[in-house]
């Protein structure tokens, strides 16, 4: 051990009584939870991200242990960022990120109207381009 780790140790020895005790108060609760708050965030990301959620969702996303995952959900519910599952245990995001599917099927439908109009345009200003045919009908 040199000289300036030797000083550092009795520096943080020093000052190791005037440190809170909220992080090991914190660690005990979420020792009881199965999950850390960071964990949570990426559960209420993951529920708002795909607008749904579930335990078996969390459980393979997150890795989470079944009873964790089953206590994450219900805090979600709690804090009213998930609304009451459904009988598949599906629960959905109160507020998604992103309502997307109306979004995308209207641009598509603006996309398909727009492919329209212009392969009709093309017919028109190249329909005397086509060979005659001396085929009787």
């Amino acid at each position: 051990m040199n000289r300036r780790d030797f000083t550092k140790s009795l520096a943080a020895l020093g000052l190791a009584p005037a440190l809170p005790a909220m992080p090991v108060a914190a660690s005990a609760s979420t020792a009881a939870s199965g999950f850390t708050p960071y964990m949570y965030g990426l559960g209420a990301h993951l529920a708002r991200t795909h607008g749904q959620c579930s335990p078996a969702i969390l459980m393979q996303k997150l890795r989470l242990a079944p009873d964790a995952a089953q206590a994450m959900q219900a805090q979600l519910m709690r804090n009213g960022i998930l609304t009451a599952s459904n009988t598949a245990g599906l629960a959905t995001a109160a507020q998604p990120y992103m309502r997307a599917a109306p979004a995308i099927n209207s641009a598509l439908a603006t996309a398909e109207k727009s492919a329209r109009r212009m392969a009709r345009k093309w017919v028109e200003t190249h329909h005397d381009d086509r060979p005659e045919t001396d085929q009787e009908s």
